[in-house]
C-alpha cells in the first residue's frame, strides 16, 4: 500500500497533475475511469455474449431434437401395438399351430377370424405399408402377402439377426435407399404360442419414410438444419448440403462427440453447430447439423451498431461533462467576482438560476446575508413606509364600503324608477356580495351565510351567461349552527365556473349537496365542465398531501385557491377533516369537503 502511495506521489509530480485545471482534471478522470472501462467492457461483454447465444441455440436446438425423439418413439410404439393383435389372439394361434386341418376350415376362419386383424392393421397406421406373418410350420396353407411360409424370410440378410430374437424382443432394421433417400423399416417379433413354449410364426411389419419424415420435419420447423444418419459406421442418409467426402465428416464428428461426451457442440473449423441423437430401437445416430453464418452475421452487426452507439454516446457525455465543468468553474468566478463589487453603497443579490446544488445554497446564503444587511440599513425607513400604508388602508377601508354601498343603492333606485328589473336584481345580489364580503365580521361565519353568499354569488354569473348557467343548491341538514371560515366555498365554486363550465359549449350545471354523515358534514360542489387534465389533477393531489412543492399549483389560469381551502378547512376542523377533488377529463369535476363538527 505503502508503494501504491509513493508511485501516486510521484506521478503526481512527474506530470504536474496540481497544476491541471479543474476541466482537465475531470476529462483524465472521465477517460480513465469511465471510458475505457467501458470500451473493455463492452468488448467483454460482447465475447460472452456470443458465447452465450451459440451455447444457448446449442441447447434449444437440442432440447427440439428431444422434443422430436420423444413423438418418434410414440410413432415406433404404435406400430409395436400391432404385435398384440397377434400375439394375444387365440384364432391366429389355432390358424398358426395348424389345428384347423382341412383348407376349408383354415380359409373360413382365416377369412371370418384373421383377415380383419389384417385389414385393421394396414389401416390404422399411415405409415405402415404391410404387415405379414412367416408361418414356422411348412403344412400351413399360404395367404399371398399376409401368410409365408418362413423359407421365404430366410433370403433377408437379417434373418440371423430376427432369429435370435428373445421372446417379447422386437427388432427395428432400416432398409436403405441409398444415402440421398430417407430409410424406410421393417420390424420383426416372434409368434408363440399361449404358453410361450413354440414359436409359431415371425411378424413383419413394413413402414414407410413417413415417420422419419415426420421426425425430421418436425425438427426443421424452426431450425433449418442438414442431417447425417449413421449405423454404427456407415452412412444411411444424409442432406444434399452435406459435402460428398462423408467419411472425413463422419469420423471428425465421431471424434469430437466422443471426446466431450456430450450430445452438442460447436464446430469452429466449419462454423457449424452440432447437435445429435442416439436411437436404440432404429440403432441409428442422427447428426444435425446448423451453420451459424447467419447468427455471425446477426452478432457482427449488433457489434457494429454497438460499437458505434457507445462512441457516440461517450463523446456525448464526454462533451456533456466538460461542459457541467466549465459551467460550475464559470459559476465560482462570477459568486467571486460579485462578492468583491459589494459594499456598503451596493447591496445587490446576485442571481442564483434555481440550481439546488452547493454553489447554489453558497449563492443563496450570500443573497440571505445581503437582504438581511439591507434589511437592518433599512428598517427605520420600511417602518415609516409600512405605518403610513397601514394608515392609508385603514381610511380607504373605512371610506370604501360605504361608497360603495351607497352608490349601489343609487343605481338600484334608479332602475326601480326606470323599470327595469334585471338590473335592479343584479345590483340588489351584487350589494350582498360585497356586503358580505366587506363587512367587519372577521374570519368566521356560518355556514348558512356562507351558502347564501355563494346563492349571490351563482345568480351574478346566470345574469352574465343567462340558460347555460343552471345550478342546484340541496341541503339536507340544519347548517344555521355550523360555524366555517368565510369564503371557504367561493374558490370552489369560482373553479367550477371558470375552469370547468366556460370551457365547454353546451349548457353547464353546478350542484351543491350538503349533508350530514355521522361527525362530518360533507359538502360536495360538481360540475359537467371540461375536468382537469390528469397531469394537473396528480400535481394537485400531491400538493394537497404536502408531498409536492405547493408553487407547481401556481399558473397562468389559476393560483393557490385549492391549496388556501385545504389549509383553512384543517386549521378550522383539524387533521380529520379532508378536502378532495375527482375529476375525469371531458366529464366534470366534484370537490369534496369533509368537515368535522
Amino acid at each position: 500500500m505503502k508503494e501504491f502511495s509513493n508511485w501516486v506521489v510521484g506521478w503526481n509530480r512527474r506530470f504536474k497533475y496540481k497544476k491541471l485545471t479543474i476541466v482537465k482534471k475531470m476529462v483524465i478522470g472521465y477517460i480513465l475511469l469511465v471510458f475505457l472501462p467501458v470500451i473493455l467492457f463492452g468488448a467483454l461483454f460482447q465475447y460472452m455474449s456470443y458465447e452465450n447465444v451459440l451455447k444457448n441455440i446449442m441447447i434449444g436446438n437440442q432440447s427440439l431434437v428431444d422434443q422430436a425423439a420423444n413423438s418418434l418413439d410414440g410413432s415406433l410404439a404404435q406400430v409395436e401395438s400391432i404385435y398384440p393383435l397377434f400375439q394375444n389372439n387365440s384364432p391366429v394361434k389355432d390358424y398358426l399351430s395348424g389345428q384347423y386341418q382341412t383348407e376349408v376350415d383354415q380359409v373360413y376362419h382365416y377369412l371370418k377370424e384373421i383377415r380383419p386383424i389384417f385389414t385393421f392393421a394396414d389401416t390404422a397406421n399411415e405409415s405402415v405399408t404391410s404387415v405379414k406373418l412367416y408361418s414356422i410350420k411348412k403344412n400351413l396353407m399360404p395367404v399371398p402377402g399376409e401368410v409365408e411360409n418362413l423359407e421365404s424370410l430366410h433370403t433377408n440378410k437379417h434373418f440371423k439377426q430376427i432369429n435370435k430374437l428373445m421372446i417379447g424382443a422386437g427388432k427395428w432394421i432400416p432398409i436403405k435407399n441409398g444415402t440421398s433417400e430417407v430409410p424406410s423399416f421393417a420390424y420383426y417379433q416372434k409368434v408363440y404360442n399361449t404358453q410361450y413354449s413354440n414359436e409359431l410364426a415371425y411378424l413383419e411389419v413394413l413402414v414407410n419414410q413417413q415417420i422419419i419424415t415426420n421426425f425430421l420435419e418436425a425438427i426443421n420447423v424452426k431450425n433449418k438444419s442438414d442431417v447425417v444418419i449413421l449405423q454404427g459406421d456407415e452412412l444411411v442418409f444424409k442432406s444434399p448440403g452435406i459435402k460428398p467426402d462423408s467419411k472425413s465428416f463422419r469420423d471428425a464428428v465421431t471424434d469430437r462427440l466422443e471426446g466431450t461426451n456430450k450430445d452438442s457442440f460447436y464446430w469452429k473449423e466449419e462454423k457449424l453447430i452440432v447437435n445429435s441423437l442416439d436411437t436404440e430401437k432404429l440403432d441409428l445416430r442422427f447428426f444435425f447439423l446448423s451453420p451459424t453464418d447467419e447468427v455471425a452475421a446477426d452478432m457482427r452487426n449488433k457489434t457494429i451498431l454497438l460499437g458505434t452507439i457507445m462512441v457516440i454516446l461517450l463523446i456525448i457525455l464526454s462533451a456533456i461533462y466538460y461542459l457541467t465543468a466549465s459551467i460550475l468553474t464559470k459559476r465560482v468566478l462570477n459568486l467571486a467576482k460579485h462578492m468583491r463589487k459589494v459594499d456598503h453603497n451596493n447591496l445587490a443579490k446576485l442571481d442564483d438560476e434555481g440550481y439546488q446544488d452547493e454553489l447554489g445554497f453558497l449563492t443563496r446564503s450570500f443573497n440571505s446575508m445581503i437582504e438581511r444587511i439591507n434589511d437592518l440599513i433599512n428598517k427605520v425607513h420600511k417602518a415609516e413606509l409600512m405605518k403610513k400604508e397601514a394608515d392609508y388602508l385603514v381610511l380607504q377601508a373605512q371610506i370604501k364600503p360605504h361608497f360603495l354601498y351607497n352608490t349601489l343603492e343609487s343605481i338600484r333606485m334608479m332602475a326601480e324608477i326606470n323599470d327595469d328589473p334585471e338590473v335592479v336584481d343584479a345590483t340588489y345580489t351584487f350589494g350582498k356580495l360585497l356586503r358580505y364580503s366587506l363587512s367587519p365580521r372577521g374570519n368566521e361565519t356560518s355556514l348558512r351565510d356562507e351558502i347564501e353568499n355563494i346563492n349571490y354569488f351563482l345568480k351574478i354569473h346566470k345574469i352574465r351567461m343567462m340558460d347555460r348557467l343552471q345550478y342546484e343548491i340541496k341541503i339536507e341538514e340544519d347548517i344555521d349552527r355550523i360555524r366555517c371560515p368565510r369564503f371557504i366555498l367561493q374558490p370552489l365554486v369560482e373553479n367550477s365556473i371558470n375552469h370547468g363550465l366556460s370551457k365547454i359549449r353546451g349548457k353547464g350545471f353546478i350542484r351543491i349537496h350538503i349533508k350530514k354523515e355521522d361527525e362530518f358534514i360533507l359538502i360536495k360542489i360538481a360540475d359537467n365542465g371540461a375536468g382537469i387534465p390528469p397531469d394537473r389533477l396528480e400535481i394537485i393531489h400531491g400538493v394537497l398531501s404536502n408531498q409536492l412543492d405547493r408553487g407547481l399549483l401556481q399558473t397562468k389560469e389559476s393560483g393557490m385557491g385549492l391549496y388556501n381551502v385545504s389549509e383553512r378547512i384543517k386549521a378550522f376542523y383539524g387533521k380529520e377533516s379532508s378536502f378532495e377533488i375527482h375529476s375525469t377529463l371531458g366529464e366534470g369535476t366534484a370537490y369534496v369537503l369533509k368537515l368535522k363538527i
